[in-house]
């Protein structure tokens, strides 16, 4: 009887040991995608130099073997961001703003930061929680002061502003965001609103 139990328990520790093992063949897969489409941006940035391409790519597959293969290691902050615009256009802004969130907490150096919080304050806004979108557009302006989400989502304070009937502020928010951003678009929403204002 003793022996049938030490089988039964070698027989889960067995199980056991193959869900591991395919939990990091799922994991080194995911890492072979990463590493190939990483490869192939590199290759567009550096000089048509071949032993030079051999070297980078050979350094950084060193470092992704030496990187233990986890779930922290991978970028899927991609996922969310698709995840919150499918929310944002559905107009569910909660679960937009959760995503994005947990976007942000998971990835905070990710390329999609500042859209992210640029649909936050945006939802916000749509959700008429004014407080929370300016405080969003206050860590925007904080984090990415140059960009043109930036300036977009500084006319919905001038807009919240308006709302307050503080015109002669929405009036300066609107004129700062005419004479310090480039895009043409940013602008002429800019002017308009700024002339609307003083109308």
């Amino acid at each position: 009887m003793g022996h049938f139990n030490g089988h039964e328990q070698y027989e889960m520790r067995l199980a056991d040991l193959q869900k591991q093992v395919e939990k990091e063949r799922f994991n080194n897969s995911l890492l072979t995608y990463q590493l190939k489409d990483f490869q192939q941006s590199v290759a567009q940035v550096l000089p048509n130099d071949k032993t030079l391409q051999a070297k980078y790519e050979l350094r950084n597959l060193a470092s992704v073997v030496r990187a233990p293969a986890s779930d922290e290691s991978l970028d899927l902050s991609s996922v969310f961001y698709e995840k919150g615009k499918k929310y944002f256009n559905s107009k569910d802004y909660d679960k937009a703003i959760q995503e994005f969130s947990r976007l942000l907490n998971k990835y905070p150096l990710s390329s999609h930061g500042v859209e992210a919080r640029f649909f936050i304050a945006e939802s916000y806004f749509l959700k008429k929680d004014f407080r929370s979108s300016l405080s969003e557009i206050d860590t925007m302006v904080t984090q990415y002061p140059q960009h043109d989400l930036t300036g977009f989502i500084l006319l919905r304070m001038g807009q919240i502003s308006e709302l307050n009937n503080q015109t002669e502020e929405a009036s300066e928010i609107y004129k700062t965001v005419f004479k310090n951003f480039k895009n043409e678009d940013l602008k002429r929403q800019a002017k308009k609103l700024a002339q609307s204002v003083e109308y």
